[in-house]
């Protein structure tokens, strides 16, 4: 019998209160109670960390534990639901998990990946690393706001990486490697021009995640937590979990969740990766990796098509939002 194993983050207490979230524990809840009744997962094979004891010491050792002794056909997922954030180190713009006492670097999960078999994980985040600390969002019958999923580092720590900003050259995903390539920055941010950065020379290291990667929104984009129009889950789990159908593609199963949260005229778009030597994953269907059946992708309430953002990257978005934090 193929193994079936899952470990699911959420974190809404944190230890300085501005991080205070409402809907990740419910976020987990949901999740597992999906992973039960469409995939069959055992829960006693389902590991939850919530609040003060999602610290870092402890996922580090349900991380081993989720990754161990895995073979191909088994299947195991991650999913995280917490803050984000991004800092610069050195020439690269990390993008990190906020865990209750540390950050998780994506390092943690890439590492422990390389030594499963393809097609065994899937990692799903409902967090962001860009700025602003509210979303208004539009759903049918008035307006509503939702807490941004943005963690408020200290004062001190805002200066000290607005002051290293200006060094970056890189870019570096959450579960891919350091990036200079136009086309793979372009790709996850949806604002300003290409031209900021130059093509990639070559000689790039790194190891990207060995696993489906499914994440909230789009690198400059942010994360909506709970509120009433989507059931007090965050707006991510609400509409993946919303437009799930176990045979559907990912990046059908994506393009659904998107247009989803244009019906509440969120501007949030869900992403979807896979490794560089395994694309087919996109169209396979989410946690199985089984052959999928395409679907038409759900369409919002006038009958016109979902739309996607203009793609492109401002250096200055980000630089605005550190400024910011320090007022």
């Amino acid at each position: 019998m193929p193994q079936l194993r899952a470990l699911l983050v959420g974190i809404d207490q944190y230890p300085d209160p501005r991080n205070n979230l409402n809907s990740c524990v419910n976020d987990t809840l949901a999740f597992r109670n999906m992973l039960m009744v469409s995939y069959g997962f055992d829960p006693a094979d389902i590991t939850m960390l919530h609040n003060r004891d999602a610290t870092l010491d402890r996922v580090r050792t349900a991380l081993d534990a989720l990754c161990s002794g895995v073979t191909a056909g088994d299947r195991i997922v991650f999913f995280d639901s917490s803050h984000g954030y991004r800092f610069p180190r050195g020439n690269d713009l990390v993008e990190v998990i906020c865990l209750y006492d540390q950050f998780l670097e994506d390092k943690e999960l890439v590492d422990r990946s390389q030594t499963l078999p393809a097609g065994v994980l899937t990692a799903v985040c409902d967090c962001c690393h860009g700025g602003g600390l509210n979303k208004l969002f539009f759903p049918p019958g008035g307006t509503a706001a939702a807490r941004t999923k943005v963690w408020q580092p200290p004062v001190d720590r805002v200066t000290d990486d607005l002051q290293l900003l200006q060094q970056v050259s890189r870019f570096k995903f959450f579960g891919r490697a350091p990036t200079r390539d136009t086309g793979t920055i372009v790709k996850q941010f949806s604002t300003v021009p290409e031209k900021n950065f130059a093509a990639a020379k070559g000689g790039e290291g790194g190891l990207d995640l060995n696993g489906l990667l499914f994440a909230a929104c789009q690198a400059d984009e942010t994360a909506a937590a709970g509120s009433p129009p989507t059931n007090n889950l965050s707006a991510f789990t609400f509409a993946l979990l919303d437009q799930l159908a176990v045979d559907l593609p990912v990046a059908d199963l994506r393009d659904r969740a998107t247009a989803r949260l244009r019906l509440l005229n969120m501007n949030q778009t869900p992403v979807t990766e896979a490794p560089a030597l395994h694309p087919e994953q996109l169209t396979a269907a989410l946690v199985t990796f089984a052959p999928a059946t395409t679907g038409a992708p759900a369409q919002p309430s006038n009958g016109g098509p979902s739309t996607s953002p203009s793609t492109g990257f401002d250096p200055a978005v980000l630089a605005q939002f550190l400024s910011g934090l320090t007022h």
